[in-house]
């Protein structure tokens, strides 16, 4: 109550001269998501051996970035029912075949391929699955590559905003 209105000026006016002089900000994401961007085109591998990197230098980092990737094996808790549809009319029928087939031949990804087989109509699926076994064994690194295009068209999507993700709630 005793400042002068003068002093009380010349602090405003030099506190916005500091907040102007604040230089610009090179990315428009954080770290951890721009980390995350990096690791979901990433391959399997080189994702598994960076987060592992990450883990022995900065655990709470680390998890932050986990929780910032977005992979295949996500689908079923992340992409709603009614969008599974949208994503894979996006996709080359060849990788589509090829990617869910990769992910049936392999434990960790059966249930993401059998989620979109589920959520598709009856005779898409039942075609799809025909063409599957028409297909037989595939490349895991040919696998990877049309998952990749499945979650391609599935970014696109989300970035026009034809879609929403389902949150993850903290702790999943």
């Amino acid at each position: 109550g005793n400042v002068d209105p003068e002093t009380v000026r010349r602090i405003g006016l030099a506190l916005v001269q500091q907040l102007d002089n604040q230089p610009p900000r090179a990315f428009d994401a954080g770290p951890v998501e721009r980390m995350g961007a990096i690791l979901n085109v990433s391959t399997a591998q080189m994702r598994d051996d960076v987060l592992a990197g990450l883990e022995d230098e900065d655990a709470g980092f680390a998890d932050l970035v986990r929780r910032a990737i977005f992979t295949f094996a996500h689908l079923p808790t992340r992409l709603a029912p009614r969008d599974v549809p949208r994503v894979l009319r996006l996709v080359e029928g060849p990788q589509l075949v090829t990617a869910l087939a990769g992910a049936l031949a392999s434990p960790a990804l059966a249930e993401a391929a059998e989620y979109l087989l589920a959520n598709v109509s009856t005779r898409m699926a039942e075609g799809l699955r025909d063409e599957i076994a028409q297909r037989g064994k595939v490349r895991a690194k040919d696998a990877e590559e049309a998952q990749n295009a499945v979650l391609t068209a599935l970014r696109q999507l989300e970035q026009a905003g034809e879609i929403a993700l389902v949150e993850t709630i903290e702790g999943d």
